[in-house]
């Protein structure tokens, strides 16, 4: 008997008083199952062997049988759906709560974790927004980051130490001078939707990139690319040493060149371990690729589901669920029990980058000056932001920032003198709970000292379009420094390119920031970055261009039952390591 028809049984019987004995008789249960006294016999039997409910017969004249349920029907509805849940059935639990929004979005989030079902392991967790769509060339979030490297792949890959690997292409070389690249390709690539990769679709690629106003800095010394069989090769007007550590970034990543102008595509086709196989405003779901370049994934599927509720800086997935569909269900507040073999394990640590607070000093109708600026340094600190009340637990557990990263040269701010403020300093800020946190710790600050301020909110994206476009006229900007896996490029990508940052910037500052960064490029292999540019943040900090302010804590807690589960530098799951011995 499936289980909807045998929920539909038990809940006839919910006449009879739960959690306690009803003495009653056979006759009386087939009426309550509306079926013969036989066949209500075979149904308690069924109910019985599911755990459900105890049936004790007793005979002889005048005797009374004990019938005992052992769940009321939200229990017993709840527990059912969580096993459809956990089975991969979320129509059929969602039709089972009757389509209760709510608690389908409470119930997923009590089966989050890794499932084993019929030999392969299925991951599933809940989010506290909707995803972006996952093009690489458009301006991410930190979690959409990480999905990216889970559906791309690029031609290289670099380590946080600026070591760099193969991916796509096994092998690249330069001229004496690194001003002529060649990057050798892989045979037999294919993108997910099974059209083949080679070279001269690399080549249209990073010509059309090329063109696109956010690649133009840094692709800015990219005279020509052109193919040949399965080479590629790029040709530059000055020296880049750390140029095959550039396109290890994910914004970097290969993808059809159609795709770049198809930004409203519902399909999305990339090459990495993972396949996009569904993304909605309700989930994403990805599949293993199973002709991924690398190595096969261990995790065959991964389901998230997006719900907008209050973020937490930890994400928690377990080994959930019974391999058989037929095991007898537990009671709820047995689920809460972890045993010693499945004990709570988890990984933590503060992460590369940071919250920052820029100076914009194209503001209008005025600017700060160097004065004003080095007395809102001082006095913006974390401290006078942990001081207020009603903070988001994401920002409790963030750590003060004094660089930009945290293994940087500490700046200690220069003793305030009280400077002169103009009667407005409006605040800039994206959707983000930390950063709104600060935002209005500040504003509530410039209040009190009698300066009328405001917070405006964008999304992410339209923040990074207004200070595209130059546009952005408030006077300070709260926004993150987002670093990747490939720490060295991706931070010197930030000081390159980031339109927030270049927007913040005095002309003579850019001018300064650009010369650096073209002397790094000429002159330092990608191990040697990471030295050169926390000299020049170091420099930022002290002209008070911008103030770092915290660094968020990343936890990630999962069962012990689980083998190979790493935290990622998006503070997300390692999911294609992810494995189980059971």
């Amino acid at each position: 008997m499936k289980d909807h028809r045998a929920f539909q049984y038990y809940s006839r019987l919910l006449s009879f008083e739960t959690k306690q004995d009803n003495f009653t008789s056979l006759a009386e249960i087939a009426e309550v199952l509306c079926t013969t006294p036989r066949h209500s016999r075979t149904l308690l039997q069924q109910l019985q062997e599911r755990g459900w409910l105890s049936w004790t017969p007793k005979v002889g004249r005048n005797q009374r049988s004990i019938l005992h349920l052992r769940f009321s029907l939200i229990e017993l509805q709840q527990q059912l759906a969580k096993r459809m849940i956990e089975g991969g059935q979320y129509k059929k639990a969602l039709e089972l709560i009757n389509g209760d929004q709510n608690q389908f979005a409470a119930l997923l989030q009590q089966t989050s974790g890794a499932t084993l079902r019929e030999g392969q392991l299925h991951i599933q967790l809940t989010y506290q927004r909707i995803f972006s769509q996952l093009l690489p060339h458009k301006p991410l979030r930190n979690s959409e980051r990480f999905l990216v490297r889970q559906v791309y792949a690029c031609l290289t890959s670099c380590d946080e130490t600026g070591q760099i690997y193969p991916q796509l292409a096994h092998h690249w070389h330069h001229n004496e001078d690194a001003t002529v690249w060649r990057f050798y390709i892989r045979p037999q690539l294919r993108f997910h939707s099974a059209k083949p990769i080679d070279a001269p679709l690399i080549s249209e690629l990073f010509n059309q990139l090329k063109s696109l106003p956010e690649y133009r800095q840094e692709l800015s010394h990219l005279v020509k690319t052109s193919a040949s069989h399965q080479c590629v090769t790029f040709e530059l007007d000055s020296p880049d040493l750390g140029f095959a550590g550039l396109l290890s970034d994910l914004r970097y990543s290969i993808q059809p060149p159609l795709q770049l102008a198809n930004n409203q595509s519902d399909s999305i086709d990339g090459c990495g371990p993972f396949q996009v196989i569904e993304q909605s405003d309700k989930r994403l779901r990805l599949q293993a690729f199973e002709h991924y370049f690398s190595l096969r994934s261990l995790t065959d599927t991964v389901t998230i589901w997006q719900f907008d509720q209050t973020p937490s800086e930890r994400i928690q997935f377990s080994r959930s669920g019974q391999d058989s569909s037929n095991a007898p269900i537990e009671h709820p507040a047995h689920l809460l029990k972890t045993n010693d073999a499945e004990a709570n394990s988890s990984q933590s640590r503060i992460e590369n980058g940071c919250i920052y607070l820029l100076f914009n000093m194209n503001s209008k109708p005025h600017t700060l000056s160097f004065a004003q600026r080095k007395y809102l340094s001082k006095l913006f600190s974390p401290g006078l932001i942990l001081a207020q009340e009603g903070l988001s637990e994401l920002l409790l557990a963030s750590e003060p920032a004094n660089s930009l990263l945290p293994g940087w040269t500490k700046v200690q701010p220069q003793e305030k003198e009280q400077t002169p403020l103009p009667d407005r300093l409006d605040i800039a800020a994206y959707d983000h709970q930390v950063i709104l946190d600060c935002a209005n710790a500040l504003c509530a600050k410039l209040n009190q000292m009698g300066i009328a301020s405001q917070v405006n909110v964008y999304l992410f994206s339209e923040l990074h379009q207004q200070a595209e476009q130059r546009v952005l006229e408030e006077a300070i900007v709260i926004a993150s420094l987002n670093v990747d896996d490939n720490l060295p490029i991706s931070v010197f990508r930030w000081f390159c390119s980031n339109p927030i940052l270049h927007h913040g910037l005095s002309n003579e500052a850019k001018c300064w920031l650009n010369k650096q960064l073209g002397d790094i490029r000429q002159n330092c292999d990608m191990v040697s970055y990471l030295n050169k540019l926390e000299s020049i943040g170091t420099t930022m900090q002290y002209e008070n261009w911008l103030t770092p302010l915290f660094h968020h804590r990343q936890t990630l807690r999962w069962r012990g039952v689980l083998q190979g589960v790493t935290m990622t530098d998006w503070s997300w799951p390692d999911f294609k390591n992810v494995w189980t011995d059971e």
